[in-house]
This record gives C-alpha cells, structure tokens and sequence, in this order.
C-alpha cells in the first residue's frame, strides 16, 4: 500500500522452471463493500442495486460505482491489471457458479470468466484473468491494483500509474524505508530470535496501528463512530510513540489534556473532531494517572523541560500549565477517600468490570492509590525540574500517606493485597474471606511498581504468592477464583464468562506489568518467562496455530483459561493496552535501556543463561551502539559502564552533544 496514495498492490511475479512451454491463466478476484462495515450487514438486500459494476476495455479494468444517495462520500473504486485482462467478470454468482466456493470458483476451474457486468447492481465483485504464455526459464511481472479516488478522472490516473510494474516497485520500496525509519529507534541482537523479532519490528508496528486506529468498543459503542478517542488507553497508547514518533506523542498528549476538566477530572472519551466528549462513561477514576505517565516519558526522552510550562484551557475552563493539569488531576483524585484513607471509586477504576460490584459509592480501590503514588513519584520528579516546590510538596505528602494506608490491616490480607474494598463489613473483593474474587493481579504487581511493597518484605511475597495461586502454563489469570454469579456464586453472572478477559482470563495487559514488577525485584528468569507467555509469535506456535487462532505478530487482548473450556486460546488481537506496555517493558525494563529525566538509564534485567545482548538506540538526536556483556550470568546489576571507552560514574548516561553516535559497553555483575 503505497504511503501516498489510496490503492493497495499485488505485485506478482511467475517464473517458468519446467522444461517445456506453459500457457496459463491467473484469475484475480475481489469482493466490493458498500465502504462502512454496519451498512454493510445491515442494508444489503436492498442497497446493494444502489451500485453499478462496469468493465472499462480502454483501462482493463472493472469500475465500481456505489451510489446510495444518503452516503457521502461516494468513492470511485478501479480494480486493474497490468497486463491486457483476457476475461473479466462483476457478478459474484456467475464467478463463483452453482457450486463453487471462493477457494474453487467454477469459472476458474472451467478455465474463463463470464465477461458479465452488473449495470443495475447485485452482489459485485472484480474479477480479471491474466494469460500467460512463458518459455522455459523464462519469467514475468505484473501488477494488479484496487484503487479509489471521489472523482472518476484520479482514480483512472491512479490505475494507470500503477501499470507500471517498476513504479510499484519503488512504491514498495518506498514503504520499507518508511517502516525502517519508524523501528530504528530501537533496534536489537538478541539470544532469543523470537523476542528480537516481536520488538524490533512487529511491537513497534502493533504501537502504531493501536494508536491510530484503536478507539472505545464498548457495548455502548462499536468502535466505529467518528469520536471515542479515550484519555485513559490514549495516553497509554502514547508511550511508545514518545521515541517512536515522538511528535505524534506530543500531539496527543496536549489533545488529552484540552479535555481535562477544571476540577482536574478528565472525560473519559471524546471526538476531537466535534470539539466535544461523548455521553457514555462520562468519568473514571484512574483517568487522572496515565497522562503523568506518559508526560513524563514524553519529558525524559526529549529533554523537552520547557513542554512541562505550556499552557492548555482546561474543558470550558481557563488556561494552566501542564504542570498544574498534571497536579489538579492528581488532587481530584486525593480529594475523594474513604474509612482506609484511599481514593474512591468513581463508576470505575481500570478494570472496568469492577463497576457491577458498587453498592454505595464509597466502595475504596487499592489500585488506584498505588497508581496515585507512582504518579506522584513521577510529577514529583517533574516538579522539582521546573522548582515548583508547591508540587513537589504535595507529591511528597501523598505519597507518605498512601504508602501508610496501604499497609494498613484492611488493605493487606496476610499474604497479598486486597483490590476494592466496601463501605460496609461485607469481604472486599481480592480477600481471602470470599468465595470467588479471593486475589487480583493487578494490586500485586503495582505494589511493586508503586514501591509502597516492602521490596524484602511483603513485595516479593505478594508476588511469589500471585505467581502460586494465578500462575498458568499459559500465563497469570487476572483473579481467582473466577465468578460464577455475581456479587455472589448464586446471583445472576454479569458480563465475561469464568476464565474470560477480566473474569479471571489472562489479561495480557495486566500481565505485563507482572513482568515490569518481576524486573524491579531483579527476578529476571521470572520476568523473561512471563515475557515470552504472551509474545504472539511463541505462544501462536508453542499452543499451536487452531488453539491460539490469532495472528502470530499482533498482541492479543486475552488468552482464555478454566474454568473455560478452551484454555490457550487468544481473543481480541491489534487492540490493546498489551501493546504499548509489551513494547515499554521489554525495552526499558527487561533490555534495561529506559529513558530517565537526567538521560539514558542503563538497568537491564535479564535471564540468567544470556551472556549478553546488543542494542542500537537512538535518544535525543544521538545514536547509542549499546552492548551489554554478562559475564558473570546474572539477571541484574550493572558493574561498569564505558562511552566510547571512558567510564562513566553510575548508570544514566548523560545527554550526549556534538556527536552522532557513541559507543557503549555495559558490564554486568
């Protein structure tokens, strides 16, 4: 697909290996849509004689035409061959015969196409033939294109430009070097070719295509309305894009903060388009955290302090720094707590499922103080750049008294972290007191993260019990036990199935920051394992290709596991949380190469088997040659550093000037 224009490429090429002449045929075929997948499903017995389906003899081409009058707008759609078309067809019936099915059309087996059009409209399809007629050793290219254009004359002209087979070429061309310069940010020499595979190419890929493409599906919405760009997984999907492409990253991020609203709340879904949020899921209450994260990632890989003094309105509001955005969402979210002094839970925290479970609207979530204090830690950083002592200060505070809070008995069950507690004395949901919803991962793993954990202490003991009670050969399940009923075994069951998505499923979002906390408490075998679970390539052939059913280069949402009866199996590929944070936690936390406000940190935390590891990492204009050597076969710790053969005094190596390039050689022990 040829960056620059709106027509997608076949390019084919046939080689003659046999001794003697040949004379065959290539049939070409495509099915045309009415452009918008819900009109198609649910108009089509009458709308489809809106169109006409015409063979063009002076372009070799059929030209479909979809005129429903209340669409706008109305594509011109040219479907062509390089080569002269020796038969043709627009009617799906007569190219698939009475019998025939899409992998066996009866005209292809009877050798020619009907050359039947569809004038008045019908089930319209593109269909060419192609004779070739080769010596032996001899070869040919060709070329076959589906272009559209909202007029008839450029969509002509992009037919005939794509005639050319040495113009598709460089087209081709084209595009690899475009993807090239979006992945070499981060380019890696692995021991382990399938992970090497997933981060130097198809996670930055998956990054892209989530950021652009993914909206809010929910059961209020499809996903393919105009709006539904969300604050929550946009500023998530961000992460990446800050060194990816970091001016889409910036983009997006002050986009987000303009629908913050002044109380520091952000919508949680919005039409950029319209000026204007969306109606369903007004708020939640974990929107606040995630644009801290991703601002102070933007920060640390730019160097870009002065983007902390930029001035956005709030929703309908007045003009504030991004500093105090960042700091009004923080107090919003500090300002609502209740009997443990946590924050409350407003309609939903970051698993949406939650919501069935409130009864009164002071039910008190432990995730989201954990997310409250790692933010903290973060704009606290950012504060003390910029000598906003006001924030600092706070940031400091909050993080004394949420760290206190979430130790205290009604948060810590004995050997983990509860998940949402009540008002009232019935058992919180991720207590040993209940009869389903006893753990959740997602306490645990932040507790890490967070560092409100006792790394000695209750860290890694909440982590080793997650791993006991969650653990699956396919990865961690979200909770356990599943819920059958809910609030309640007998009550009615709301929502996924047991052993579904957030329904004790392996959420492969939540799972990579189990990974993240695995690499903070310096486990790397353990990080790297739970890594590798849920990489599509590995788990697509280790499962086997009919159990995982998605595409073995695009992350999955979910794999399934009992109580279900289809455990290994992958659901909901390309968009997902999983992505950004598959691609930020392999590269910052298990390679170790993590941007940081004073520069480049270098903290890998790795299987214990590797010897070592190389990595090309472009940071702030200048491109870092990183080899780390392992020696001493440990997961973690960094004995020594050189850039270009000079130590360097601990571990971030400081912005580089006047170079392009510099040598670094990590030891270590």
């Amino acid at each position: 697909m040829p960056r620059g224009d709106n027509v997608l490429l076949w390019d084919v090429q046939v080689k003659n290996n046999r001794r003697e002449r040949v004379d065959i045929s290539a049939f070409s075929f495509v099915e045309f849509s009415f452009l918008t997948a819900l009109r198609e499903s649910t108009y089509w017995h009458w709308c489809r004689f809106y169109t006409s389906t015409k063979f063009d003899p002076t372009l070799d081409a059929v030209k479909y035409d979809y005129h429903v009058f209340e669409e706008h707008p109305k594509l011109k759609v040219i479907f062509s061959s390089s080569q002269k078309a020796a038969s043709f067809d627009c009617d799906r019936s007569s190219f698939l015969g009475r019998r025939g099915m899409p992998d066996a059309p009866e005209s292809v087996l009877n050798g020619r196409l009907a050359n039947r059009e569809l004038p008045g409209g019908g089930f319209a399809v593109g269909a060419l033939e192609n004779r070739i007629e080769l010596a032996p050793g001899e070869s040919t290219q060709f070329v076959i294109s589906l272009g559209c254009d909202l007029a008839w004359e450029k969509a002509e002209d992009l037919a005939r430009k794509y005639k050319v087979p040495e113009v598709a070429q460089r087209e081709l061309q084209a595009v690899k070097d475009y993807w090239s310069g979006f992945v070499d940010v981060f380019q890696s020499e692995l021991p382990d070719v399938e992970l090497q595979r997933m981060i130097n190419l198809w996670n930055p890929y998956n990054c892209s295509i989530s950021f652009n493409r993914k909206k809010s599906m929910t059961g209020f919405t499809t996903g393919m309305e105009k709006g539904g760009v969300q604050s929550r997984d946009s500023s998530q999907d961000s992460m990446p894009l800050v060194s990816l492409s970091t001016d889409l990253a910036r983009e997006r991020l002050l986009l987000i903060y303009r629908f913050q609203m002044p109380s520091g709340e952000f919508y949680s879904t919005f039409d950029p388009d319209a000026g204007k949020p969306a109606d369903y899921y007004a708020v939640r209450s974990d929107n606040g955290v995630w644009p801290v994260y991703t601002t102070h990632a933007y920060v640390s890989e730019t160097g870009d302090f002065d983007f902390l003094q930029t001035t956005i309105p709030y929703y309908e509001g007045e003009n504030a720094t991004i500093l105090d955005h960042m700091a009004q969402s923080l107090k919003h979210i500090a300002s609502r707590r209740g009997k443990n002094n946590l924050p409350l839970i407003v309609d939903i925290d970051w698993n949406d499922n939650l919501y069935i479970f409130k009864v009164d609207g002071k039910e008190e979530s432990v995730m989201l103080a954990q997310l409250l204090v790692h933010a903290c830690r973060l704009l606290g950083e950012m504060a003390g750049r910029a000598k906003r002592d006001d924030i600092a200060a706070f940031c400091e505070g909050m993080i004394a008294e949420m760290t206190h809070a979430l130790n205290g008995p009604g948060v810590w069950d004995g050997e983990w972290y509860r998940r949402y507690i009540f008002s009232d004395d019935r058992p919180p949901l991720g207590s040993s007191k209940r009869r389903e919803g006893k753990m959740f991962l997602e306490t645990q793993v932040w507790a890490v993260i967070s560092g409100t954990a006792d790394p000695k202490d209750r860290a890694r003991l909440c982590m080793d019990k997650a791993r006991e009670i969650l653990g699956t050969r396919f990865g961690l399940k979200l909770l356990f036990p599943a819920f059958t009923g809910i609030p309640e075994p007998e009550d009615p069951l709301y929502n996924n199935g047991p052993g579904i998505r957030e329904n004790g499923g392996i959420f492969h979002h939540v799972h990579t920051w189990a990974v993240m906390a695995e690499t903070m408490l310096g486990r790397g075998d353990r990080a790297y394992e739970y890594y590798r679970q849920i990489l599509p390539n590995v788990a697509s052939k280790t499962r086997g290709e009919d159990v995982y059913l998605n595409e073995p280069y695009a992350y999955s949402s979910t794999t399934l596991i009992d109580p279900d009866s289809r455990p290994g199996e992958a659901d909901m590929a390309w968009f997902t949380g999983t992505v950004a944070w598959m691609y930020w936690v392999g590269t910052q936390y298990l390679l170790g190469i993590r941007p940081v406000l004073d520069g480049l940190l270098i903290d890998p935390c790795i299987p214990s088997h590797w010897e070592g590891y190389k990595v090309n990492r472009k940071f702030r204009g200048v491109l870092h040659r990183i080899t780390v050597k392992n020696p001493s076969r440990v997961c973690k710790g960094v004995r020594f550093i050189t850039v270009d053969g000079k130590p360097i005094d601990g571990c971030v190596l400081p912005a580089v000037q006047g170079k392009q390039e510099v040598a670094v050689e990590v030891i270590m022990g």
